[in-house]
């Protein structure tokens, strides 16, 4: 089966935001969780059911939610580590 990625308005502010070889990086990373959602490297985040996040490039992070029903993955968030409010999502 093959999801569908998409990103929120916030993400798609944080991806503009970011230079080009993170950019890349990430949408890489966005392809490959067409394939997999729930790939080896990525964590559900503790407290937050259904929301996950993956490492990019060391630094920064992607945080998504998976709907199987719908074959979706809805990226919230593209942003250094320290920069991401989780309490929000």
């Amino acid at each position: 089966m093959t999801y569908s990625v998409e990103l929120s308005p916030e993400a798609q502010k944080d991806l503009k935001a970011q230079s080009g070889y993170v950019r890349s990086a990430a949408l890489a990373i966005l392809r490959d969780l067409k394939a997999d959602p729930r790939p080896m490297r990525s964590t559900e985040l503790r407290g937050k059911p259904g929301i996950y996040r993956i490492w990019l490039l060391r630094k920064w992070r992607i945080v998504y939610t998976i709907q199987d029903e719908l074959l979706l993955v809805l990226v919230l968030r593209v942003r250094l580590k320290e920069q991401i409010d989780y309490d929000s999502l």
